[in-house]
């Protein structure tokens, strides 16, 4: 077989594996589609269910009204809520005060979390030195130390914006330590490799490996920085959505609680949905 054969077999054999990649990479895209319209409708699907059953449970009797009324009418009352002036400006208010001890603390945190974090995957004595402390103090209750940040910090925002940024630190320094020390061995071989410098390592290896796991921890701090928020206005705040759940519980006032509990629900909902989003910006390689 002559030379020119064989070039043209092979020129032959590539134009023909062209349109069969081709195919191969709309099908995949069109799998990743449903996929993702799968997903999206159950996460729709599934509240809504959910909120039916409760309304025909509500109205059926199942449940006592006084305590869990329909959805109906929690959102008809909290309409009428909100049309009222004076305590439309008062939730604003219960809003205002724990959106900035919630994003106060849970910035400080996060940012405390990321340095320690890196400084732990990074150094071994960095992580020897404060493995004990963190592990130690990681599964205390956080609500038990707010009597301590009280002490430190007296009683108002900033002993409660300090233990907001407490609980964001463990959940954002831990997931970081992993995402540093437990990223794919291939990353550093090729580091070593190509004799990178170290900054130079930090900055296109090291710190892109872990931004799924710092993604995890921010998410993860996120909701437990609201939890914190909630908890501490139940048992020190003189306003503050918590402060609104748990005194609107006292008064039997339900339809207000239930709307207070919305709002939690809501924000972590979106700040978690933020987060992932920005996740999958800064690592677009990463699967869900």
């Amino acid at each position: 077989m002559s030379v020119r054969s064989v070039s043209g077999a092979a020129a032959t054999v590539t134009a023909r594996s062209q349109p069969d990649a081709s195919a191969a990479v709309t099908r995949l895209r069109r799998q990743r589609a449903r996929e993702q319209r799968r997903r999206r409708a159950w996460a729709v699907l599934t509240p809504i269910a959910l909120l039916c059953l409760w309304e025909v449970a509500s109205r059926v009797g199942l449940l006592d009204e006084r305590f869990f009324p329909s959805p109906v009418k929690i959102v008809a009352d909290s309409g009428r809520y909100l049309a009222e002036p004076d305590q439309r400006a008062a939730l604003l208010d219960h809003l205002g005060q724990s959106a900035t001890r919630l994003f106060l603390g849970f910035l400080l945190g996060s940012a405390a979390g990321l340095i320690v974090g890196l400084a732990m995957g990074l150094y071994p004595v960095t992580r020897y030195a404060l493995s004990a402390v963190i592990n130690g103090t990681y599964p205390l209750p956080k609500l038990t130390l707010f009597p301590l940040m009280i002490i430190f910090f007296g009683i108002g925002n900033t002993s409660m914006i300090a233990l907001v940024a407490l609980g964001v630190f463990f959940m954002v320094s831990i997931n970081t330590t992993s995402g540093v020390m437990y990223s794919n061995p291939i990353y550093s071989d090729v580091a070593q490799a190509f004799q990178l410098p170290r900054l130079v390592r930090l900055r296109l290896i090291t710190i892109p490996a872990a931004i799924p796991s710092v993604v995890t921890g921010l998410r993860l701090g996120f909701g437990q920085a609201l939890i914190i928020v909630v908890a501490t206005e139940f048992v020190a705040g003189d306003g503050g959505v918590g402060y609104l759940i748990w005194n609107s519980w006292q008064v039997l006032n339900v339809p207000q609680m239930f709307l207070g509990l919305a709002i939690v629900g809501l924000t972590g909902w979106l700040v978690s949905a933020g987060i992932s989003w920005l996740g999958k910006l800064l690592a677009p390689w990463q699967e869900d």
